[in-house]
């Protein structure tokens, strides 16, 4: 039996969101266009400022993206 491999076009963003933690069910071709969640949340992010996109802070999960590595944008 062959092992299925993730794809450009084929899978799913998943995307959370940092804050709701609402994940993104568009396929992960959706950029520019925002993320978008199963209960209609939308939303845009970008790589957190506060820990550059490690997901840790002080040695724990960095409060700003909550270990997302991706802080909610205001457009």
């Amino acid at each position: 039996m062959s092992e299925t491999t993730r794809g450009l076009g084929k899978d799913l963003c998943a995307r959370v969101h940092a804050v709701t933690g609402d994940e993104c069910y568009l396929p992960d071709t959706h950029y520019p266009r925002p993320h978008q969640s199963l209960s209609g949340v939308s939303w845009h992010d970008g790589l957190c400022t506060r820990c550059a996109g490690s997901g840790l802070h002080a040695d724990g999960l960095c409060p700003a993206c909550n270990g997302t590595s991706f802080e909610p944008l205001t457009i």
